[in-house]
């Protein structure tokens, strides 16, 4: 009798092939938890992880074990190796993939072409929203310009993780912090200052980072109600009203 039954004194309790089991495969062979040492089926066979087109059809025809490497002296973690399965549900899976191959690729490919699309359309909804928070006087329009490409570029960055790809904010909310964190590093001697800080007084960074930062934000807002006004333009000659 197979090692893939369970039993309770000297009667059989479990087939353990209708189980999803977590095997563990160790030097001494498969192992469990619950079930200690066992034996892989005859007519089971082992998928690699890697193809997740395979793995998902061979798990939704509802019989597998999942493999694992255990934790060691160097591996902090146990890590997953694969499924022991029926030998027919692999084939059959494997199957349909290759089937199914060309179709997918273009799926893929379609569905990457929407997400470019969609990005696209963010990045440039994202850098109008930095120009209305900017909201610079016409001759700094350049200026703005500038501003907006670059922090936009930088904070909708896929998987950067910065304040663009948040959705815990609005857009504006985002557009604002994006903006002010781009002018405090381009725009502020607030990177020099950190950099003469931490030579001058390494053992206490906590402090002067925080009054550091406390300062560049202040001179950001400088540099926004600097760029927010309108220069005054001088009087053409004639046009004050004769006394």
């Amino acid at each position: 009798m197979g090692g893939w039954r369970a039993r309770v004194g000297d009667v059989e309790d479990t087939d353990l092939r209708a189980l999803h089991l977590d095997v563990y495969m160790t030097r001494e062979g498969p192992w469990n938890p619950d079930h200690g040492e066992i034996e892989i089926p005859e007519e089971w066979e082992f998928l690699s992880s890697g193809d997740a087109f395979v793995t998902r059809r061979v798990k939704a025809a509802g019989t597998y074990w999942v493999a694992w490497q255990p934790r060691g002296r160097h591996r902090a973690h146990r890590r997953r190796l694969g499924l022991w399965a029926p030998q027919g549900n692999i084939e059959a899976a494997e199957a349909e993939a290759s089937a199914t191959a060309e179709e997918r690729s273009k799926r893929r490919e379609q569905g990457a072409r929407s997400r470019a699309k969609r990005e696209a359309a963010y990045r440039d909804e994202f850098e109008e929203a930095v120009l209305r928070f900017l909201a610079f006087a016409p001759e700094h329009a350049d200026l703005a310009g500038g501003i907006a490409r670059e922090a936009a570029d930088r904070s909708v960055e896929v998987g950067s993780g910065r304040v663009g790809r948040t959705r815990t904010l609005s857009l504006d909310e985002r557009a604002a912090l994006a903006a002010r964190a781009l002018i405090r590093h381009r725009h502020t001697s607030y990177e020099d200052d950190l950099f003469d800080a931490s030579v001058e007084d390494p053992w206490d960074e906590n402090l002067w980072y925080r009054e550091i930062k406390s300062e560049a934000q202040s001179a950001v807002d400088d540099f926004l109600s600097r760029h927010r006004e309108t220069r005054s333009q001088p009087e053409s000659p004639g046009s004050a009203s004769e006394t």
